[in-house]
This record gives structure tokens, C-alpha cells and sequence, in this order.
């Protein structure tokens, strides 16, 4: 009669067809399952160590950036020493020992440095006792030594 199925001609569910639906796993079923999936999770990331490992050791563009500059910021400042000293008849040893960051700066270390250097000049090198040498044998611990050994004439 009507092509419309009824509501009881429809797919019957029962009590039974549902409890045959749901499917009841052993504990080893389980295992098994959760071993499997967590294989396949891991075959997923297997080469994270690798990757971390590399990125551990690579050097990041921001470290490399700042190497550089702080390299360029030495450079100038060895470049700029040497130029003042230079300019004021220094050598590379004195040079060295110029304190300063600014053009200004050095150049005002370079010329208390050269004042030093001259008053320095000015007073000579003196060594204390200069031709005051006494003779052998003139003072006590050569007599005595000269005693002792039998080295006195």
C-alpha cells in the first residue's frame, strides 16, 4: 500500500543488537592498543632528538649578530686608540695603556701619559748608589766569607 515504511517496519533496536554494538576489551586488549598508538605517536616525532641535539648546537642568529658587533665595536676602539696615539708620537706598547672611549678621552690619557713620560726625562734614570760600588772584600759578609773558604790573601 504506501511505499512509506512504518515506524515498525524500521531497523529494530533491541536490548540485545546494542550490547552486541558495544565491544568489551581484556585488559590485554587494551595494553595492546595503547602500545600501538603510542608506537605510532613516536614513530611520528623520532627524529626530535636529532633535531633538538642540532638546534642545541647551532649558534642563533640574534648570538651571531651580537659576536659581530661587539667584534666591530673592538676593532674601532683598537683602530681609534691607535690613531691618537699615533698622532701624539706614541708607541704601540704605550698605546696599549690608553684609557678612553671617546676621541676626547683618549687623546686627554695620551697627553697625561706623555706628561708623566717627560717628567720622567727630566729627572733622568738614577739608580740609587750610582758609582758608589763598594770594592770586593770591603764589606763584613765578604771578609767573612773570604775567612771561611780561606780566599783572603
Amino acid at each position: 500500500m504506501s511505499e512509506n515504511p512504518s515506524p515498525e517496519s524500521g531497523p529494530k533496536t533491541t536490548g540485545e543488537e546494542s550490547n552486541e554494538a558495544e565491544q568489551t576489551f581484556t585488559q590485554a586488549d587494551v595494553d595492546r592498543i595503547v602500545r600501538e598508538r603510542v608506537k605510532r605517536e613516536r614513530e611520528k616525532f623520532s627524529d626530535y632528538d636529532d633535531l633538538k641535539t642540532k638546534a642545541g648546537e647551532s649558534v642563533t642568529l640574534e648570538e651571531r649578530v651580537a659576536e659581530i658587533e661587539r667584534q666591530a665595536k673592538e676593532s674601532e676602539a683598537r683602530a681609534l686608540r691607535a690613531e691618537v696615539a699615533n698622532a701624539k708620537g706614541l708607541t704601540p706598547t704605550q698605546a696599549k695603556r690608553l684609557i678612553g672611549v671617546t676621541r676626547e678621552e683618549l687623546e686627554a690619557d695620551a697627553d697625561e701619559l706623555l706628561a708623566d713620560i717627560g717628567e720622567r726625562k727630566k729627572q733622568g734614570n738614577h739608580v740609587p748608589r750610582e758609582g758608589n760600588n763598594p770594592k770586593p772584600g770591603e764589606d763584613q759578609m765578604s771578609a767573612f766569607v773570604g775567612q771561611v773558604f780561606g780566599n783572603r790573601d
